[in-house]
């Protein structure tokens, strides 16, 4: 699966790196929001991004509103990273759009049950969305 890290921390770009790659997912970093936009316009976006909330440029909240207004990342699955722990806070994250938020600092396999959680409804979306297409194709 391939994930796009955006975060304008250097030592938490380089922590998922290393864990996302160690665990052989294909992972693509950016240090801000313009720069994640940038690659989910790309002719083959990737299918989940981790974004962080507070960024220069562009936060997560309107990185996750863009890639939700877009037909074809949609269905992209988002998983926004906060430092904050108020549940008003919590709350807008899952409003904004995100499928799915972990606080920092968080615990490896805290983000790993995030990611299982996160590579099914990948996996059950793109199955829906052949049988779609398998649908249409019979009309």
């Amino acid at each position: 699966m391939r994930i796009l890290v955006a975060d304008d921390d250097a030592v938490y770009r380089r922590l998922l790196e290393e864990m996302l790659g160690g665990w052989g997912f294909d992972v693509r970093l950016v240090a801000d929001g313009a720069e994640a936009l940038a690659v989910m316009g790309s002719d083959d976006p990737p299918e989940l991004l981790i974004v962080d909330w507070d960024m220069p440029r562009m936060d997560g909240f309107e990185v996750t509103r863009a890639v939700r207004g877009e037909p074809r990342t949609e269905n992209t699955y988002v998983l926004l990273i906060t430092g904050t722990r108020s549940k008003e806070d919590v709350m807008q994250v899952l409003v904004c759009g995100a499928d799915d938020y972990l606080i920092k600092p968080f615990d490896p396999i805290d983000l790993k049950v995030h990611l299982r959680a996160a590579m099914r409804v990948v996996e059950l979306q793109k199955e829906l969305q052949q049988l779609k297409r398998e649908l249409c194709s019979r009309q």
